[in-house]
């Protein structure tokens, strides 16, 4: 085995509750998917072929026998999410195909074809016909239906008979009525005492059941000390029918039916039992008192002198010795199975009660099995007892159980809780396997049931603050693994560690060395021969090393090790790669096979993350805010606002907890003027939060409604400190508030709006007058723009045809020096405004615009597209990626792009990897990241997918580790991910994170996009673009283009005109060029913070802007 480094990828695959061995498929036929967006597909007349000659070219060789639609009868509403039932079809081929796997990767290399892949074979869990099968958790959740499947019911085979004999569980408690309808075909009939020889005790007579007569005659034929016991006894009161006193008398006739009520009987119970038989044996002889029992050890003792297999004992004693020297004799003498319950809580309550951790008898005595209860859902409700001596668990709660009854309580049934009843269904099992293995010792069918047991959540969590670990047991019942422990081996793969040579994340084009456990599970059979080898791999793995042959013997338990290698193709998308291992050996001359499926994960995944188990549902916010110059990641989940950066470090002082959940994307920026960045977000419960660098409170702003879009910064009374922009909504009206850091109130806010608005707000100078504007979108079809002082801006609202969900994109996209309104609605509506309110083009793009807005000149003709995401239609059965030219009203070349499912992310555009075109980021909800280039095509590996998981947020980007190359960053339902795209960052300006920037404005200054890139042959005129960043502090870039050689002068002049530097004053080159301000005058000294103007002369060419300065 190769030296590697210790970065390793570990893959726990415990198949403990359903083998995969017993998962068979088709050979002779795939079901397959046909992309949205192909609105024609057919079914050909030959029913042989179909309407796309692509998938007609491989299927032609492969004799096909039929094309069908999956579900004919599925509507084209009936839909999961994206996915229409109605687009399903399956392909049944003449015979079995050996290459079937290669033929479903051919399949999905067609663009039309969405999924691919084998149909299993569905053979059915036999369910019996009891009618209140339906109420039974316990049974499904023990996996009871499964094991009925391992006979022939059909066929004749019933669970729990054998050739000859019977397995006998007694039930010692308080009497049995032996003959319930639901009980009496499995009570045991103790043949010793046929003296008529007629082969049964019990005779039914004038519809009653009774003792048959003839057997009757008071002699102990069978010599085991009991006279006439036919179907058990009652030491309690010295007589031959351990049948109830009294109706009142219930808990043991609820017992027995948890152990073998009949089965399959069209009646009542099913049981795990099935059919095995059950002995009756009183142990109450207090008639007044149904709850206590008063001779439980002769009772006990009767059942093992009488031929009991099992001994049942569903109640709690203390502890004296007599008790268990008895019970050692039980089972060392008499070679009984005892189980007894745990008990029911601190005070014997039940469900009421809470979890008592101190032992109870006789289920903690050695050789005695001691079973706890559980819940649905596989829960440990913290009121059945644990301790160190309980073996398993078994549901016990709300329990249906058969009831003595007569005529003045006639119901048959009730519900039973407690350790009483998760007792005799773990009897019933032991009973089950027993029947299979009747003649294996006690330890082999005890270990079959113990050590087979299924794990659960709860039995590592705690109870009144005291850990419950390791005093539940082995973990659940479950009868299915425990029968096929008495037939086969269970040969598994486990602890799958894939390990790369360099240490590194697994990547396209590495080389990856497959470590793994191959083992027995305990108490399965043993095998030999044992083969593994690599199957059914996905196209993109060459394997290098594919099969290990064993020489081992694999008793139950044994375990070794095995490595495979394989490469991975460098063309191979990100996320997870399918392979399969088949287990092959040989047991008892019987052959075996397990077919085990893994993913290798293949991800270009930032050391440190993902960090799992995070509902992220808003973007994630990148930024400096230490000022260390490494970006730290922040972002919410619920109500906690975390904070990480390199290797998922967490930052000092967070995760902060918020008093609701956080319902908005974080913005960063200054808000005091210290020169310190602040964290600004808003909650579900109305609060506003300003957190610094460590994560303290800097400012909290309480008002009563929910806060459900990113607060914008912006400066907007010219002070040169940024004040927080936000808005609340509730179910009638919405309020914008302009504060200050310190919390308060700027002139004419807040301001109430008769309109709910949840989709943000943008800021913005739309007609250059030195203030900002407030622009409003909402869902009753209305643009509106707010003055800086808080009034309504004349010929507003612009009214749109649908409702718009996302938040206004402010951009010049006419170079006209005048800023446009650019949104998009919910009918698909796509619109240009004007600062004046008037309508400037629009454009009609199908059935719904479902993102944010992104500006972007991905082809640098020098025209700006708008980027965003739309349904086609009104079924959001065909969802795409535009490129728009709203004026020219057409897509750029190789766009638009169609997506797999819907997508609310604002797309983010950038120079990913310095070739100087701009790269397209977007996600979708089936948890797929994409990167197109600017020509439309797809990025090599990408998408980058995440299996079973939803993005409904944009990516961001940083560089985390200061490497020079982006860290993508996604947050998922269930995840954060941090992607090293280990490629150079180019330096092209563009819309790079949600809403274009950290102050979350939605504006971009289209300047410096045209003139990043240095693309001489665009620009033919002088060019200026706006400083950048700006505001800033304390340094600044200006760029700007000259069409010829010539002098070029740059001045900076205070808002009175003085001149306060001169930047540059020297002939240049035509071309672009670029010049800093670090805010000092001609004397070097610093000036104070505000309003400055540059003015740049080249030639006759005269250019002013405004630029803030912050301190």
């Amino acid at each position: 085995m190769p030296k590697l480094f210790n970065y390793i990828f570990v893959l726990l695959i415990f198949f403990k509750s359903i083998l995969v061995a017993d998962e068979l498929f088709y050979n002779d036929r795939v079901i397959f998917y046909v992309d949205n967006k192909i609105s024609n597909f057919k079914i050909e007349k030959d029913n042989k072929t179909v309407s796309l000659d692509d998938l007609n070219t491989i299927l032609i060789k492969e004799n096909v026998l039929k094309i069908e639609k999956w579900l004919p009868m599925a509507k084209p509403t009936d839909r999961n999410g994206d996915v229409y039932l109605n687009r399903y079809f399956v392909i049944e081929f003449i015979e079995s195909k050996e290459n079937l796997y290669k033929l479903i990767q051919d399949i999905l290399s067609l663009d039309e074809i969405i999924s691919c892949e084998k149909i299993p074979i569905v053979r059915p869990a036999f369910i019996p016909d009891d009618e209140l099968w339906d109420q039974l958790y316990g049974l499904p959740q023990v996996k009871a239906h499964l094991a009925y499947d391992l006979w022939d019911i059909e066929g004749g085979e019933i669970p729990g008979q054998m050739d000859e004999g019977e397995i006998v569980v007694a039930v010692p408690d308080i009497g049995l009525m032996w003959d319930h309808p639901d009980l009496v075909n499995n009570i045991w009939q103790n043949l010793g005492e046929d003296i008529d020889g007629d082969g049964r005790v019990l005779e039914l007579i004038d519809n009653h059941w009774v003792f048959d007569p003839d057997d009757v005659n008071g002699i102990d034929d069978d010599d085991d000390g009991y006279t006439d016991n036919f179907v058990g006894y009652d030491p309690a009161f010295g007589d031959n029918d351990p049948y109830p006193v009294n109706s009142y008398h219930q808990h043991g006739t609820k017992v027995a039916g948890n152990v073998s009520a009949v089965t399959n009987n069209g009646i009542g119970l099913a049981s795990v039992g099935y059919s095995v038989k059950i002995m009756g044996v009183n142990a109450n002889g207090n008639e007044a008192e149904p709850w206590y029992l008063t001779h439980t050890a002769p009772a006990c003792l009767a059942s093992a002198q009488m031929g009991a297999d099992i001994i049942n004992c569903s109640w709690v004693s203390g502890y004296y010795q007599a008790l268990d020297d008895m019970h050692q004799v039980l089972y060392n003498e008499y070679g009984c199975i005892v189980l007894g319950a745990a008990g029911n809580g601190v005070s014997n309550g039940g469900p009421s009660d809470t979890t008592d951790f101190e032992p109870r008898y006789p289920a903690a005595f050695d050789n005695v099995i001691s079973v706890t209860a559980m819940g649905p859902n596989n829960s440990f409700n913290c009121w059945a007892n644990v301790h160190e001596t309980v073996d398993i668990s078994a549901p016990g709660e709300n329990i249906i159980c058969t009831m003595p009854f007569d005529n003045d309580n006639p119901e048959r049934y009730a519900i039973g809780n407690g350790t009483s009843y998760a007792t005799p269904l773990t009897a019933g099992a032991i009973a089950l396997v027993k029947s299979v293995i009747p003649n294996a010792s006690n330890e082999i069918i005890i270990s079959k049931v113990i050590e087979t047991a299924d794990d659960y959540p709860d039995m590592n969590g705690s109870c009144s603050g005291q850990s419950i670990e390791g005093l539940v047991g082995s973990g659940q019942l479950n009868i299915y693994r425990a029968i096929l422990a008495t037939r086969e081996p269970e040969l598994l793969v486990t602890n799958i560690e894939f390990q790369t040579e360099d240490g590194s994340s697994i990547k396209p084009g590495d080389t990856v060395f497959i470590d793994f456990n191959i083992g027995n599970s305990p108490a399965f059979l043993d095998a030999e021969d044992v083969t593994v080898e690599l199957i059914n791999t996905d196209s993109n793995i060459t394997i290098l090393s594919g099969s290990i042959n064993y020489d081992d013997y694999f008793s139950a338990g044994y375990q070794t090790e095995g490595q495979l290698i394989i490469t991975i193709s460098e063309h191979a998308l990100l996320g997870n790669i399918y392979g399969e291992f088949l287990v092959e050996a040989s047991c008892d001359g019987e052959s075996y096979s397990n077919n085990i499926p893994f993913n290798i994960p293949l991800n270009f995944n930032q050391y440190g993350y993902p960090i799992n188990d995070l509902s992220i549902s808003q973007t994630v916010t990148v930024a400096d805010l230490d000022g260390n110059s490494l970006d730290e990641i922040y972002f919410s989940s619920e109500n906690l606002m975390y904070g990480t950066w390199v290797a998922g470090f967490e930052v000092d002082g967070f995760p902060f907890t918020a008093n609701s959940k956080i319902s908005t994307v974080s913005a960063v920026g200054d808000i005091n003027g210290n020169g310190d960045l602040e964290l600004v977000f808003g909650t579900s419960g109305g609060t506003l939060y300003a957190l610094t660098s460590s994560g303290t409170e800097y400012l909290v702003y309480e008002q009563q409604d929910s806060i459900k879009s990113s607060p914008v910064l912006a400066d907007f009374n010219s002070d040169g400190i940024l004040e927080i922009v936000f808005i609340s909504v509730n179910s009638n009206m919405s309020t914008l508030f302009v504060i200050n850091g310190e919390g308060q109130d700027l002139n004419g806010f807040p301001l109430n709006i008769t309109e709910r608005i949840i989709s943000g707000l943008s800021v913005a100078d739309l007609d250059n007058d030195m203030n900002l504007d407030i622009i409003l979108t909402s869902t009753q079809n209305n643009v509106n723009v707010i003055n800086s002082n808080g009034s309504f801006r004349d010929g507003f609202p612009y009214e749109t045809s649908g409702s718009i969900e996302h938040a206004a994109s402010i951009a010049d996209i006419n170079n006209d020096q005048d800023l446009e309104i650019l949104v998009g609605d919910l009918n698909g509506d796509l619109y240009v405004i004007n600062k004046d309110g008037s309508l400037i083009t629009s454009s009609s793009m199908g059935g719904s615009i479902n993102s944010g807005i992104s500006v972007a000149d991905l082809d640098d003709n020098g025209q700006f597209e708008l980027l965003f995401s739309a349904s086609i239609n009104e079924q959001h059965d065909n969802i795409v990626l535009h490129a728009y030219n709203p004026f020219s009203q057409s897509e750029i070349f190789g766009w638009p792009i169609s997506l797999d499912a819907l997508s609310f992310s604002e797309p983010i555009i950038s120079d990913l990897d310095n070739d100087m075109d701009l790269e397209v980021i977007i996600t979708t909800l089936s948890g797929k990241n994409y990167i197109f280039h600017h020509d439309g095509s797809r990025y090599n590996n990408f998408p980058y997918i995440i299996d079973g998981d939803s993005i409904l947020v944009s990516s961001s980007l940083g560089d985390l580790d200061n490497d020079g190359d982006y860290e993508i960053i996604i947050g998922t339902l269930s995840s954060l991910q941090v992607i090293d795209f280990q490629q150079p960052i180019g330096n092209r300006f563009s819309w790079n994170t949600y809403r274009a920037n950290n102050y979350r404005n939605g504006y971009i200054n289209l300047d410096l996009v045209e003139l990043e890139g240095e693309n001489n042959n665009i620009i033919s005129n002088y060019s200026v673009s706006q400083n950048y960043p700006n505001p800033f502090n304390p340094i600044t870039k200006i760029k700007y283009y000259i069409p010829k050689n010539e002098l070029v002068s740059i001045y900076i002049y205070d808002l009175i005109g003085k001149n306060i530097k001169l930047l540059i004053n020297k002939a240049q080159p035509a071309g672009n060029h670029s010049v800093h301000w670090d805010g000092t005058n001609n004397n070097g000294e610093i000036v104070s913070a505000g309003m400055y103007i540059f003015v740049i002369e080249s030639g006759e060419f005269i250019a002013t802007k405004k630029m803030l300065l912050l301190k």
